[in-house]
Protein backbone atom coordinates (compact mmCIF):
# COMPACT_ATOMS: atom_id res chain seq x y z
CA UNK A 1 0.00 0.00 0.00
CA UNK A 2 1.28 3.44 -1.21
CA UNK A 3 0.78 6.30 1.27
CA UNK A 4 0.14 9.70 -0.66
CA UNK A 5 2.05 12.68 0.89
CA UNK A 6 -0.35 14.74 2.51
CA UNK A 7 0.00 17.77 0.22
CA UNK A 8 -1.63 16.25 -2.37
CA UNK A 9 -4.65 14.78 -0.84
CA UNK A 10 -5.32 18.13 0.80
CA UNK A 11 -3.71 21.18 -1.08
CA UNK A 12 -6.85 20.73 -3.64
CA UNK A 13 -9.59 21.78 -1.23
CA UNK A 14 -7.34 24.28 0.73
CA UNK A 15 -6.91 25.91 -2.47
CA UNK A 16 -10.32 25.85 -3.37
CA UNK A 17 -11.16 27.58 0.29
CA UNK A 18 -8.77 30.00 -0.16
CA UNK A 19 -9.84 31.12 -3.51
CA UNK A 20 -13.52 31.16 -2.06
CA UNK A 21 -12.51 33.52 0.72
CA UNK A 22 -9.80 35.74 -1.19
CA UNK A 23 -13.18 36.31 -3.39
CA UNK A 24 -15.39 37.23 -0.09
CA UNK A 25 -12.91 39.35 1.01
CA UNK A 26 -12.32 41.27 -2.01
CA UNK A 27 -15.91 42.06 -3.00
CA UNK A 28 -16.79 43.41 0.50
CA UNK A 29 -17.33 47.49 0.07
CA UNK A 30 -13.96 48.54 2.62
CA UNK A 31 -15.15 51.56 4.22
CA UNK A 32 -14.37 54.37 4.25
CA UNK A 33 -16.04 54.53 0.86
CA UNK A 34 -14.22 57.60 -0.94
CA UNK A 35 -17.46 59.49 -1.82
CA UNK A 36 -18.16 59.00 2.35
CA UNK A 37 -15.74 61.45 3.20
CA UNK A 38 -13.79 62.81 0.50
CA UNK A 39 -16.92 66.34 1.10
CA UNK A 40 -19.39 67.65 3.64
CA UNK A 41 -21.89 66.76 1.29
CA UNK A 42 -20.92 63.21 1.06
CA UNK A 43 -20.01 62.44 4.80
CA UNK A 44 -23.67 64.51 5.80
CA UNK A 45 -25.20 61.93 2.90
CA UNK A 46 -23.99 58.97 4.73
CA UNK A 47 -25.01 60.11 8.02
CA UNK A 48 -28.33 59.98 6.99
CA UNK A 49 -27.95 56.87 4.38
CA UNK A 50 -26.52 54.53 6.81
CA UNK A 51 -29.38 54.39 9.23
CA UNK A 52 -32.46 54.67 6.94
CA UNK A 53 -34.11 51.41 5.32
CA UNK A 54 -37.53 49.85 5.04
CA UNK A 55 -38.69 46.95 7.00
CA UNK A 56 -35.65 44.33 7.45
CA UNK A 57 -32.90 46.84 6.72
CA UNK A 58 -29.67 45.47 8.54
CA UNK A 59 -27.89 49.26 9.66
CA UNK A 60 -24.60 49.89 8.28
CA UNK A 61 -22.51 49.84 11.00
CA UNK A 62 -19.04 49.11 9.23
CA UNK A 63 -20.02 51.87 7.03
CA UNK A 64 -21.40 54.25 10.18
CA UNK A 65 -18.08 53.33 12.20
CA UNK A 66 -15.88 54.72 9.16
CA UNK A 67 -17.62 57.93 9.09
CA UNK A 68 -16.94 58.50 13.22
CA UNK A 69 -13.56 60.21 14.34
CA UNK A 70 -11.93 57.42 16.66
CA UNK A 71 -13.60 58.63 20.20
CA UNK A 72 -16.50 60.79 18.35
CA UNK A 73 -19.13 61.33 21.07
CA UNK A 74 -23.00 61.91 20.44
CA UNK A 75 -25.21 63.58 22.48
CA UNK A 76 -29.00 63.37 22.63
CA UNK A 77 -31.05 66.07 24.54
CA UNK A 78 -34.62 64.56 25.65
CA UNK A 79 -37.48 66.87 26.00
CA UNK A 80 -37.46 67.63 29.58
CA UNK A 81 -33.30 68.78 28.83
CA UNK A 82 -31.61 65.66 29.64
CA UNK A 83 -28.66 65.31 28.12
CA UNK A 84 -27.78 61.66 27.42
CA UNK A 85 -24.02 61.47 25.89
CA UNK A 86 -22.33 58.69 24.73
CA UNK A 87 -20.05 57.20 22.19
CA UNK A 88 -20.44 55.47 18.81
CA UNK A 89 -20.04 51.91 19.95
CA UNK A 90 -22.86 52.46 22.49
CA UNK A 91 -25.58 54.03 19.89
CA UNK A 92 -24.80 50.52 17.51
CA UNK A 93 -25.91 48.45 20.86
CA UNK A 94 -29.85 48.85 19.82
CA UNK A 95 -29.23 48.67 16.10
CA UNK A 96 -27.95 45.37 15.26
CA UNK A 97 -31.32 43.56 14.64
CA UNK A 98 -32.75 43.98 11.28
CA UNK A 99 -35.88 46.89 11.42
CA UNK A 100 -39.19 45.65 12.11
CA UNK A 101 -40.48 48.62 10.40
CA UNK A 102 -39.41 51.25 7.58
CA UNK A 103 -37.33 53.98 8.99
CA UNK A 104 -36.07 56.87 6.90
CA UNK A 105 -34.08 59.78 8.35
CA UNK A 106 -34.61 62.32 5.91
CA UNK A 107 -32.89 65.69 5.53
CA UNK A 108 -34.67 68.71 4.93
CA UNK A 109 -32.34 71.99 5.42
CA UNK A 110 -28.63 72.12 6.26
CA UNK A 111 -26.52 75.09 7.26
CA UNK A 112 -22.73 74.71 6.83
CA UNK A 113 -20.37 76.55 8.20
CA UNK A 114 -16.81 75.65 7.41
CA UNK A 115 -13.47 77.33 7.89
CA UNK A 116 -10.66 75.69 6.93
CA UNK A 117 -10.53 72.16 8.21
CA UNK A 118 -13.22 72.71 10.62
CA UNK A 119 -17.00 72.48 9.83
CA UNK A 120 -20.42 72.48 11.72
CA UNK A 121 -23.28 71.42 10.14
CA UNK A 122 -27.18 72.07 11.55
CA UNK A 123 -29.09 69.51 9.85
CA UNK A 124 -33.00 69.29 10.00
CA UNK A 125 -34.39 65.67 9.59
CA UNK A 126 -37.54 64.08 9.37
CA UNK A 127 -38.28 60.81 10.33
CA UNK A 128 -40.60 58.73 8.10
CA UNK A 129 -41.57 54.61 7.98
CA UNK A 130 -41.53 55.27 3.84
CA UNK A 131 -39.09 57.34 2.23
CA UNK A 132 -41.89 59.42 0.50
CA UNK A 133 -44.53 58.95 3.29
CA UNK A 134 -45.82 61.59 6.01
CA UNK A 135 -43.12 62.66 9.08
CA UNK A 136 -43.71 61.49 12.74
CA UNK A 137 -41.72 63.45 13.89
CA UNK A 138 -38.52 65.74 12.93
CA UNK A 139 -35.69 67.40 14.68
CA UNK A 140 -32.30 68.91 14.42
CA UNK A 141 -28.77 67.76 14.59
CA UNK A 142 -25.25 69.59 15.08
CA UNK A 143 -23.05 67.95 13.73
CA UNK A 144 -18.96 68.83 13.98
CA UNK A 145 -16.55 67.71 11.56
CA UNK A 146 -13.13 68.37 10.82
CA UNK A 147 -10.70 67.01 7.89
CA UNK A 148 -7.61 65.36 8.49
CA UNK A 149 -5.80 63.10 6.25
CA UNK A 150 -7.55 64.05 3.47
CA UNK A 151 -10.93 63.24 4.15
CA UNK A 152 -13.80 64.33 6.64
CA UNK A 153 -14.29 62.97 10.17
CA UNK A 154 -17.45 63.29 12.24
CA UNK A 155 -16.25 64.09 15.60
CA UNK A 156 -19.68 64.61 17.29
CA UNK A 157 -23.28 65.22 16.49
CA UNK A 158 -25.86 66.04 19.00
CA UNK A 159 -29.68 65.37 18.17
CA UNK A 160 -32.38 67.55 19.50
CA UNK A 161 -36.19 66.53 18.71
CA UNK A 162 -39.02 69.26 18.05
CA UNK A 163 -41.66 69.44 20.10
CA UNK A 164 -43.70 72.40 21.67
CA UNK A 165 -41.29 74.70 21.07
CA UNK A 166 -41.14 74.80 16.86
CA UNK A 167 -38.02 74.31 14.76
CA UNK A 168 -36.67 78.05 13.56
CA UNK A 169 -37.42 78.94 10.57
CA UNK A 170 -33.50 79.44 9.77
CA UNK A 171 -33.09 75.69 10.22
CA UNK A 172 -36.25 75.09 7.91
CA UNK A 173 -36.40 74.92 3.93
CA UNK A 174 -37.29 78.44 2.60
CA UNK A 175 -40.55 76.83 1.34
CA UNK A 176 -41.98 76.14 4.91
Amino acid sequence: MQIKPLTRTFLPPIAVLAAIAFSLISNAEEYPLEDDVSSIDGIINAYYSVVSGPAGYEYQADRDRSLHAPHAMITRVTDDGELRRHTVAIEQESLTEPYPDGFYEEEINRVVHEYRDLAHVWSTFELRRTPDGPAFTRGISNIALYFYNDRWWISSWSTQYENDIALPDKYLPDSE
